[in-house]
């Protein structure tokens, strides 16, 4: 019928467009709906005005119902999808937390053996190796729960770096041999903390490929089908116009 055919073409368009997996600041009803008139006005070459009519009307609140319906199905999977990546984001940050406190130790006791003078900057170092720390964690969490793996490698790796910078400034006061273990302890530090972020994007990916599998076949039986009829695609749409005309100028 042609209702199913629409919610299957909004179906597919999210699906294809992978827009599921990071957050947006439209709800994935949203998304469906405007990727689905868009389809409209690109298949018809419909005047935009002519759109917003069918979209005001009837007919076209009753396609919104059913494309928001799909939508619903769709969200469902991506709720299983954040459910299970919950646990994934929640690993990432306790190894995190783990290689901090390491760092957090080793400078610790390497500092111990600083001289007494030199001891108000060795607290203030620790101090402010725990500030940036924490920062770092607060930075990274929302990423690893939206599980948007890209923005929390290049966040990781700027803050590291930061952390890194300010650590350095704060060295002067130091023997080279002291300077150097420093510099050798947040380097380990750093190099620890892309192998997690790696294999938190590995395991993400392999959960978002389950939940695209299951949404496979809403979607790739019919996409070879519009690809073959891609003409009846568009007599589809033209129809569903043609209906709206005679029902506004009855």
């Amino acid at each position: 019928s042609n209702m199913k055919f629409l919610v299957v073409l909004a179906l597919i368009s999210v699906c294809n467009a992978n827009v599921l997996w990071h957050e947006q600041p439209k709800t994935n009803v949203d998304l469906v709906k405007d990727a689905f008139w868009d389809y409209v006005a690109k298949a018809t070459q419909m005047a935009e005005d002519s759109l917003k009519q069918i979209q005001a009307s009837e007919l076209g609140q009753e396609v919104n119902t059913k494309l928001s319906q799909s939508a619903d199905t769709v969200n469902q999977y991506v709720v299983a999808l954040k459910s299970q990546a919950g646990p994934l984001s929640q690993d990432l940050l306790s190894q995190i937390t783990q290689q901090a406190e390491t760092l957090k130790s080793r400078l610790e006791s390497e500092l111990s053996a600083v001289n007494t003078n030199v001891q108000p900057y060795a607290e203030k170092l620790v101090s402010d190796l725990q500030t940036k720390m924490d920062e770092l964690k607060r930075d990274i969490a929302p990423l690893a729960e939206a599980m948007d793996p890209e923005t929390l490698k290049a966040v990781l790796m700027q803050k590291s770096q930061d952390l890194k910078t300010t650590l350095q400034a704060q060295m002067e006061p130091y023997a080279e041999e002291m300077k150097q273990k420093m510099e050798q302890s947040i380097e380990d530090f750093q190099t620890s903390l892309m192998p997690l972020a790696q294999s938190f994007e590995a395991q993400v990916n392999q959960k978002v490929q389950e939940v695209q599998q299951t949404l496979a076949p809403y979607g790739e039986e019919l996409k070879a089908k519009l690809e073959a009829n891609a003409q009846d695609v568009k007599a589809q749409i033209t129809a569903l116009w043609e209906a709206f005309t005679q029902k506004t100028s009855q």
